[in-house]
């Protein structure tokens, strides 16, 4: 319901800091627009009083006087027009500026949870489609609607004051067309929200076939593809002609109107009555002129309430992202915590942990382990079997139903989050690489890690080999995806990346699964050097990797059915015995 109202003043109390910051541009353009209203109300005034008074007092003089007055208000008000224009957006892009820079801010601080529940896509559409209609409210809008209102309110007072019984007989036909523009803006908004959904519509369906165009090649479905497209495409033209044809139409009866109708009207109403001398030519003159103009602040009011609408919607959405918590907001409300030291020098011990990422869906089920310091655990087990959610919930990326995770026997909750997520190294398969070079991808940003560490690093993980070969060493710049890099390099790059901060914490999340036999092998004795001093978790479903864990947790459904070394395991659990036999370990590797 909120979205919904015209005038929603929750919103307007939101926004009013970032009008008060651009205060003086906002008050110069509505200074500006209510002087070019003012100003378009006097020529007409200017060209009735040349016809009734200077042409019948034959004065050349006061002709060219008043002439010079006529041109100087028509150059005054494009003038300040232009003025109010430069003003008004360089006061939206400020402000939208601003609010892109405070929502991305927003998003690199909120939960890993929200981003499951919202498709990076719509995010986009939010941050630049939602700030963009903002920023036409602040540069146009919200000035251009008052205008447009004063302007047409000052035209009828002038109006009532040259003749009020004519001006009160043309409001009869004025408010059938106002009413009749008001309901063809709503008829036509439906269609253009459908146009704009269908057009999102075919901007998704462009994006993920683009993505996928191998794949379409390598099958040559090239004609089903453009066929898809072909009838989203069609619809959309189908409802776009529609609308067109109906504003059009109606536009072409509305100008036959006010250029026609309404002059003969008025020629009817004030001919005689000039003839009679009750009435001037001028005032005719001032009547047909505002009779022309009167009814364009009234289009331009009618399409800035959709427009407006719009703004408070997407400004809706927008302040709903702005006002959610953050990560780092959850002890904010608690003035008595304190946060505890960090140290890990014995043991992290999972207590009674569940979890669910939907309501009665539970992933973990009342889990219980512990990791010594110095331990290299694995977890394994089907793939949904809670094995990230477990390492997720380490890391803090979302909150325990119920349990608690302990270090030293003080819960995580109680460490500060930036702190203690320096203590963890986390190394994923899918490994995201930013735009930039290799340097800023080890470093993440960070300025304080120097080059040397960088090559410390590399060299640690078995990767400066990859570094010499490269014409610009960790000045390469990386392509998107990382397309110039192969998946072992991308790999390296993630181990170096998670020790460059030298952790005391290895978290390993199916590492080595998108890689060769050959390249697993290299990226094996890197990971043997890396954990050498580390406390490690591994994910991995390759038992081959983690057979030689000093524990190996079996996870079954949300549940833990087995734990022990591989050797206790294969003795004490069936579930596991299969599990190896599936894999097809050589006796060798097995025993």
């Amino acid at each position: 319901m909120e979205k919904k109202k015209f005038i929603n003043f929750k919103m307007i109390k939101e926004l009013t800091p970032y009008i008060k910051k651009e205060r003086w541009l906002f008050l110069s353009g509505l200074t500006m627009m209510l002087i070019t209203s003012t100003l378009r109300l006097i020529d007409p005034l200017i060209i009735g009083h040349i016809v009734d008074k200077v042409v019948p007092d034959n004065d050349i003089g006061k002709l060219y006087q008043f002439a010079g007055l006529f041109v100087t208000v028509i150059v005054l008000s494009g003038l300040l027009t232009y003025y109010q224009v430069i003003l008004l957006s360089k006061m939206g892009i400020k402000i939208v500026t601003r609010l892109k820079m405070q929502m991305f801010d927003k998003f690199l601080h909120l939960p890993v949870g929200y981003f499951d529940h919202n498709p990076v896509g719509e995010l986009i559409a939010r941050v630049e489609s939602d700030c963009e209609n903002v920023r036409q409210l602040f540069s146009d809008l919200s000035v251009t609607i008052f205008g447009n209102l004063l302007f047409f309110l000052g035209m009828l007072i002038v109006m009532f004051l040259r003749h009020f019984n004519v001006t009160l007989l043309l409001l009869i036909p004025i408010s059938i067309i106002i009413i009749s523009l008001f309901l063809l803006v709503s008829y036509l908004g439906k269609f253009y929200r459908k146009i704009r959904e269908l057009n999102s519509q075919i901007t998704g369906i462009i994006t993920e076939y683009i993505q996928g165009i191998s794949i379409i090649q390598l099958f040559n479905q090239q004609k089903r593809v453009i066929s898809i497209l072909d009838d989203k495409s069609k619809i959309k033209r189908n409802t776009d002609a529609r609308a067109t044809f109906t504003e059009y139409s109606f536009w072409g009866l509305f100008g036959f109107l006010i250029e026609t109708v309404f002059i003969v009207i008025l020629i009817y109403l004030l001919a005689p009555q000039i003839l009679l001398g009750l009435v001037t030519l001028g005032t005719l003159i001032v009547f047909i002129q505002y009779t022309q103009r009167i009814f364009w602040p009234l289009i331009m009011v009618s399409e800035n309430i959709n427009q407006i609408q719009r703004a408070f919607a997407s400004i809706y959405r927008i302040f709903n992202i702005l006002n959610l918590s953050s990560e780092y907001d959850v002890d904010k409300g608690n003035e008595k915590h304190k946060y505890q030291p960090i140290r890990f020098d014995n043991l992290i011990e999972f207590r009674n942990v569940s979890f669910q990422y939907k309501e009665d869906e539970l992933i973990l089920n009342n889990i219980n382990f512990c990791i010594k310091k110095g331990e290299k655990v694995a977890l394994v087990g089907a793939s949904g079997s809670g094995k990230t959610t477990t390492i997720s919930l380490l890391c803090r990326f979302y909150n325990i139903l119920s349990g608690g995770i302990y270090v030293d026997g003080i819960h995580i909750n109680d460490f500060d989050l930036k702190e203690w997520r320096k203590k963890i190294g986390l190394v994923l398969q899918d490994v995201y690489l930013f735009p930039g070079d290799i340097r800023e991808n080890i470093r993440i940003y960070d300025d304080t890690i120097v080059d040397e560490k960088i090559f410390e690093a590399l060299e640690y993980v078995g990767a400066s080999e990859m570094i010499t070969r490269l014409k610009n060493g960790i000045a390469t710049e990386i392509m998107e995806r990382g397309q110039n890099l192969s998946v072992g390099e991308k790999q390296l790059l993630s181990f170096a990346r998670a020790i460059v901060f030298d952790p005391e914490i290895i978290i390993l999340d199916e590492a080595t699964a998108s890689v060769d036999v050959l390249t697993e092998k290299k990226i094996q004795k890197a990971m043997d050097k890396i954990l050498e001093q580390k406390t490690a978790i591994i994910i991995a479903h390759r038992l081959s990797s983690v057979i030689h864990s000093d524990k190996i947790i079996f996870f079954h459904n949300g549940n833990i059915i087995a734990a022990g070394t591989h050797n206790q395991l294969l003795n004490e659990s069936n579930e596991y015995k299969k599990l190896v036999n599936l894999q097809f370990l050589s006796h060798k590797e097995a025993g």
